[in-house]
Parts: structure tokens; sequence; C-alpha cells
């Protein structure tokens, strides 16, 4: 009895060891709070220039994607034209920062809502083949306002679900 009583103490001792993970969940409104801080994006190239803004994260979680929609409005010879954009890119970690960030964004898709333009096409042209390509990083998460007061601020892991980003620690 002696002995099967130490044997369970052993094994419960062993057992009880595993470290339990810390989950919370980032939702697309707090993750929308966050990106309204870091637009309008102002890219120019020659005479064109493109101003992103009104972002809205868009967590595809069936997908495993994070996308951007947002509004452009593209001026040109003053003249100039609104369209709706979709950004994507593969969100990373950036350690240093301790970010979760698009590294190399680029311009998706581009509908043009309103055209004031007498001819947008060398406007639209410069768009999508020169500044859709230039975006500066965006960062999608910054840990460090998120005020989780854990010993860490870098994730195990980072999954995407209908509640928008879960984060393990």
């Amino acid at each position: 009895m002696k002995y099967l009583l130490g044997s369970v103490l052993v094994y419960l001792l062993l057992n009880s060891s595993i470290s339990y993970a810390e989950q919370f969940t980032v939702t697309a409104v707090q993750l929308n709070k966050q990106i309204q801080q870091r637009f309008p994006i102002v890219r120019q190239y020659d005479d064109v220039e493109a101003t992103f803004y009104n972002p809205k994260v868009i967590v595809r979680y069936l997908d495993n994607e994070i996308e951007i929609k947002l509004q452009v409005k593209v001026t040109y010879q003053g003249q100039s034209l609104e369209a709706n954009g979709l950004i994507k890119d593969t969100a990373t970690f950036q350690p240093v920062s301790n970010t979760l960030r698009f590294d190399r964004p680029q311009l998706d898709e581009f509908f043009i809502t309103q055209d004031n333009m007498s001819d947008s096409t060398e406007a639209v042209k410069v768009v999508k083949q020169s500044i859709s390509r230039s975006l500066p990083p965006i960062i999608l998460l910054d840990f460090e306002q998120l005020d989780l007061n854990l010993l860490s601020n870098e994730p195990i892991a980072i999954t995407l679900s209908p509640l928008g980003l879960e984060l393990e620690y």
C-alpha cells in the first residue's frame, strides 16, 4: 500500500509539472482601433498621389488570412478619383518591435467608385504598377499596447478565429 501511494504521488508530481498556456483574444474591433492610428498613408510617384485611408481589418479565419479593406483617393494633375482597395500580405511577428505586421503589403484589389478625372488611365496605371508595390510596412497589432501583464509579450502561437486573433502565451 505504501509503494502504491508513493507511486501515485510520483505520478501526480511528474504530470503536474506540465505548464498551462494562457490564451487571449484580440477582437477585430481592437485590431481596427490600433490600425486606425497608422493611417492615412500617403504615397507619391511621378505626379500621382495616392492617399490610403479609412482602413478596416478583415480576419478571414477559414482562409487563415488577414486583409485590410480601405479607401484610396488618387490625385493627378489637379483632378481626383476615389476607389475601394484591399491590401494583402502575410502577417509576421516582429520580436524586436513586439508587433504583428505586414512587411511587404500590396494593393491586391482596386475598384474605382467615383472618377472625376477627364482621363484616369495614367493615374490608375501608376497606382496599380508602382504605388501599390511601394507601401510601407503596416503594423496590425502592437503588443505593448495590449497591456496583458505577462512576463513575455511574445506569444507562443497566433491563430485566427471567428472572434479575431487568438494569442497563446
